[in-house]
Parts: structure tokens; sequence; C-alpha cells
């Protein structure tokens, strides 16, 4: 019976553990009208110091920020998310390449066009890694929702 209750106290406190995950970046999603069913997806990343998230155009090093929206028959996506923040870059020997990356703030905005004028729902995954400069968190991948109005 001891054993019993010391694994399901471990595993209870596992599970709370998991549940606390560091994550020093959060997120806030808008839909901004530019004209006629033509709108911009924001997506503002708001990074504690002193971390930082990978531009969307890393190679060959940490994992770079990925936006994935999913389908949607009313929406037509436009290109690829622009990038709009101050963009730091700095050569890494660990991985052999340039490392670009965001501290602070960064947006990614997504042109989009409606089909047709109707309220609909943009949803999709961002995965990004944070890290500083003494270790990195592992991945998060995170689903986000945006009503278009």
């Amino acid at each position: 019976m001891k054993k019993y209750i010391l694994f399901s106290f471990v595993f209870a406190i596992s599970l709370g553990l998991q549940a606390q995950r560091m994550n020093p970046v959060k997120w806030t999603f808008e839909a901004v009208k530019k004209a006629d069913k033509q709108y911009d997806i924001i997506l503002t990343a708001n990074i504690e110091a002193p971390w930082h998230i990978y531009s969307q155009h890393v190679k060959n090093g940490p994992i770079p920020t990925d936006i994935q929206f999913k389908s949607n028959p009313l929406v037509q996506i436009k290109g690829e998310p622009k990038e709009l923040g101050k963009l730091e870059k700095m050569y890494d020997k660990n991985f052999d390449t340039e490392l670009m990356f965001f501290s602070g703030k960064v947006q990614f905005v997504q042109a989009i066009t409606l089909k047709v004028a109707s309220k609909t729902k943009l949803t999709g995954n961002i995965e990004y890694q944070v890290c500083n400069d003494e270790k990195c968190l592992p991945s998060i991948k995170m689903p986000f929702e945006v009503a278009i109005k």
C-alpha cells in the first residue's frame, strides 16, 4: 500500500511540474481590416528578457518560428508572414551559421483575402523555440484562433 501511495504522490507532482512548463513568451492575435475583404492577421509575441525567439528564416540551427494556418474555404492566404521587429543577427560557432532572432517584441503579419464578405475564424499553430545566452527551452507548439469580422 505504501508503494502505491508513493507512486501516486510522485506521479501527481510530475503532472504538476509539466503543467508549469516555463514559457517566457506571451502571444496576442488580431485581424486588422485593410480594405474590402482584405485583412492582416497579426500574431504578436511579447518576449520576456533575456529570452529570444528565432526568425522563420533560420537554417541549420535552432528551431525557427513556424506558423501554419489551417485550411478555411472562405480565406485565401497571400504569401508568407512578414516579420516586424528588431531582427538581431549573430554568428553561432556551435551551429556554424548566422542566427536571426527577436527579443522584446515581434509581430508576424499575414495578409489574407476573404473570398466572400462574411464573418469567419482563422486557426492554426505556431511552433517556436525560446532561448537565452545560457540555454534553450524545448520547442512549443501552440494553437491559435483569430476572429475575422
